[in-house]
């Protein structure tokens, strides 16, 4: 499937260097593309019934063969899945044994490759944008294009009555984006009936929170409370802390909810910056004989970076994965040079676009160029990622605000 790329680039679940932050950097890409030019977004996010659980098998073998898989390794398959029996059991009574005729093995390795051939097809029957995570599946476009949408949701729908892999409408979403969004209605086919599909306000997308008004306060605010929670019980629970064990703790257990998927919610508002940064000023006030210094001196002595500068080095660091491959990722999606012609040459300057909004302007492509365009060439074109970093933090800029932070 890999060698003769049959997998639709759609799919990020499952695939090597391919995860959450993948999908959601390309959706960011198209997203704050779309709102720069004045578009607002209907986001679907669809639900499968129990996905992994009702896959059937007869289907599932005629997908595996049209792909070309046959022969011994075919039959294997076929074996793996089929003779297989369950019953349930309560207390010490059990009840009969039954076939299993449908679902994926789970916990096995063949299993979510098996899940990921069978919705494969999937993108094949739809006109919008549509991102795919394992079966975390959403579909997005204009309200403009609402006739599309809709006609989008009637081609799923088809398919999944054909491939009896059903949706539950009840779970669906559908969030508007956008000031002037005229939040038109949705529905699918539940059963016998027509379902709408429920609008909200925010909805979390493979752990990062989007909102209706596009600014990932809602996600901001959750991971804050998350981390002070863990700051307390880390208080309440350690009556003396020195500067080891603070930062492995810190470190493990509060930064990374501040940190998680920032390349995507990046808080380019000082309000955000400030309010997450106060965690950790909170944080490094946990160890005694630090306590009664500044915020930047108590970095300094644990050389512990402000979050902030942590978030500029991020930046770079998935730079370098895009441009040398480590991540899965198209780089001519992302950049071009300033001579405006596509590259996938990472000494070449990233050309920095014009851009009608603030959301596009502080979107990863856009505020990395200017950070990247600084990196001396022995720094770009180092051999591996490890390297890179090492050389990164050795750069001036970045030694120049290793401590900064937004009041």
């Amino acid at each position: 499937m890999n060698e003769n790329k049959l997998y639709t680039e759609c799919q990020h679940g499952f695939r090597q260097h391919r995860s959450c932050i993948t999908q959601l950097l390309e959706v960011m890409e198209e997203l704050t593309t779309l709102i720069d030019n004045k578009n607002d977004i209907d986001i679907i996010y669809l639900d499968f019934s129990k996905a992994f659980d009702s896959v059937p098998h007869e289907r599932l073998i005629l997908k595996l063969k049209s792909y070309g898989i046959t022969g011994f390794v075919l039959q294997w398959i076929e074996r793996f899945l089929k003779d297989r029996v369950q019953r349930v059991r309560v207390g010490r009574d059990q009840s009969g044994s039954k076939d299993v005729i449908s679902g994926i093995p789970q916990g096995s390795i063949l299993g979510p490759i098996l899940f990921t051939i069978f919705i494969n097809d999937l993108p094949d029957v739809i006109q919008s944008y549509i991102k795919i995570f394992a079966d975390d599946t959403k579909i997005f476009n204009s309200p403009q294009n609402s006739n599309i949408i809709q006609q989008d949701l009637n081609s799923l729908q088809q398919w999944s009555d054909t491939w009896q892999l059903k949706f539950n409408a009840n779970k669906c979403k559908v969030l508007h984006i956008g000031k002037q969004n005229p939040c038109n209605s949705y529905y699918m086919q539940d059963n016998d009936s027509q379902s709408i599909i429920n609008s909200c306000t925010s909805e979390k997308d493979l752990g990062v929170t989007f909102d209706s008004d596009f600014t990932f306060d809602v996600h901001i605010n959750t991971a804050i409370n998350k981390a002070n929670k863990m700051l307390g019980v880390i208080r309440r629970v350690f009556s003396f802390i020195d500067k080891e064990s603070f930062l492995n703790l810190y470190k493990s257990l509060v930064r990374p909810h501040l940190e998680y998927g920032n390349i995507i919610w990046y808080p380019f508002l000082k309000r955000q910056s400030a309010a997450i940064e106060r965690v950790q000023r909170r944080s490094t006030k946990l160890i005694p004989e630090l306590k009664h210094l500044s915020y930047t001196e108590r970095l300094a002595a644990l050389r512990l970076p402000s979050l902030k500068t942590r978030r500029i080095r991020g930046d770079l660091i998935q730079t370098f994965k895009i441009f040398r491959q480590i991540d899965d990722l198209d780089v001519n999606k992302f950049f071009t040079t300033n001579q405006c012609n596509i590259t996938r040459n990472p000494l070449d300057k990233i050309f920095i676009q014009h851009c009608r909004t603030n959301l596009r302007k502080y979107s990863f492509t856009n505020r990395v160029a200017p950070l990247w365009n600084k990196l001396p060439d022995h720094v770009k074109l180092s051999p591996n990622l490890n390297t890179f970093k090492s050389l990164v933090d050795e750069q001036k800029f970045l030694k120049d605000i290793l401590y900064d932070f937004d009041n």
